[in-house]
């Protein structure tokens, strides 16, 4: 890789990175139990254009970035683990190739496996709810995100744009 196509990567992933805090922190709706945010669109940009491992490191430096900039609620590192794995498993699935059958294993580990359970155990560990109440309640949104995500992924690894800019940028 050249010095320019290096500096060309680091400054795409600061500004993937960057637009991650944004959409994940000020442009998200946070209850106690759940937060709704668009930032797993970027996330899956950055997963299609980066190694899996450079993906989730910039999800969680993204997640510890917005929670230190713009605190929502109680800080716990537990977070930061999800987010990494977020983009870890978003990275092994987008990376270089995207197809129905990926987005919808991807999205069924980080919604259900992540999202609910890991999540939950944090929400648990930090507040001391009930597990019974945290998944009965988390299960609801996270089977109308999963639909969401699903659907907003396969429309968006078809927009030609994407595809060119993916050529344009051409990190692999």
């Amino acid at each position: 890789m050249t010095t320019h196509s290096s500096i060309k990567s680091l400054t795409l992933l600061g500004v993937l990175t960057a637009m991650q805090i944004v959409l994940g922190s000020l442009l998200s709706i946070q209850f106690l139990t759940t937060k709704i945010a668009f930032a797993f669109i970027i996330v899956a940009i950055t997963a299609r254009l980066f190694p899996p491992l450079i993906t989730a490191g910039s999800t969680a430096l993204a997640y510890f970035l917005g929670m230190l900039l713009f605190p929502k609620f109680t800080f716990f590192p537990g977070f930061i683990l999800t987010a990494f794995l977020t983009g870890l498993v978003f990275g092994y699935a987008f990376y270089r190739q995207t197809s129905l059958t990926r987005i919808l294993i991807a999205n069924f580990i980080v919604t259900f496996i992540l999202n609910l359970f890991l999540n939950s155990l944090w929400l648990h560990l930090m507040y001391l709810t009930p597990w019974s109440v945290l998944l009965t309640t988390r299960f609801i949104q996270e089977v109308v995100t999963i639909i969401i995500y699903t659907a907003i992924l396969v429309i968006l690894f078809k927009v030609p744009i994407l595809n060119q800019l993916t050529e344009r940028f051409n990190l692999h």
